[in-house]
């Protein structure tokens, strides 16, 4: 991995597997997240809960400097809510940076609208890029389509998150059925392990700074 410089933006991944109750865990981690969105060069976040694994949380905070999350990892009151939060859940934890992102509307707050597509490249990591765009492309022919961002792991070579969401779910559904899509998935596996997930939008929110 080469050395990133600290004014390049980054986007923090965790993945939670609540041992619990996620409720309890979702009211905990509000007040993290509320913390987040306060401290320097926080721009913003997004929350997702799996469809068919509840209990599974994932988070995707986003920094314009690395500098800023750096700075916030070792501030008292984060470690606080890790030692607090720690025990709650098993927890994956990357850093990412953007490599193709669509912004055109928010998806539906509650709604099981969202898409993330996992993947750990076997071949050239362009073919997979290129695939995963063509995803982007055709769901924005279909209609409702929110957008797309595909984030290119910096701790772990070769994986990707790819994040998709729509409008309402009448059009995810569309989407996902579609055999155009049916088949970019199939070339996406061609170059990559992939796993594509379902999920409900649990939250998007802007730093207050």
């Amino acid at each position: 991995m080469h050395s990133r410089s600290q004014d390049e933006t980054v986007t923090v991944v965790n993945r939670f597997e609540v041992k619990g109750s996620t409720e309890k865990f979702e009211r905990e981690f509000r007040d993290h997240s509320h913390y987040l969105r306060g401290r320097e060069d926080f721009d913003f976040l997004v929350t997702v809960q799996l469809v068919e694994r509840p209990e599974v949380i994932v988070h995707f905070g986003h920094w314009r400097t690395m500098r800023g999350f750096l700075n916030t990892l070792h501030d008292g009151t984060f470690q606080d809510h890790v030692e607090k939060l720690g025990p709650m859940a098993d927890t994956e934890v990357d850093q990412a940076v953007s490599v193709a992102r669509q912004l055109k509307e928010n998806a539906l707050v509650g709604a099981e609208t969202v898409v993330l597509t996992r993947a750990r490249i076997l071949g050239d990591p362009s073919h997979f890029e290129r695939r995963f765009a063509a995803t982007a492309e055709l769901f924005g022919r279909l209609g409702g389509f929110g957008g797309s961002d595909l984030l290119r792991s910096v701790l772990v070579p070769g994986a990707y998150t790819g994040i998709q969401w729509w409008r309402d779910g009448g059009a995810c559904e569309r989407a996902l059925a579609d055999s155009g899509y049916t088949e970019q998935v199939r070339r996406m596996r061609e170059t990559a392990d992939v796993v594509v997930e379902r999920t409900r939008h649990v939250a998007y929110e802007r730093g207050l700074g």
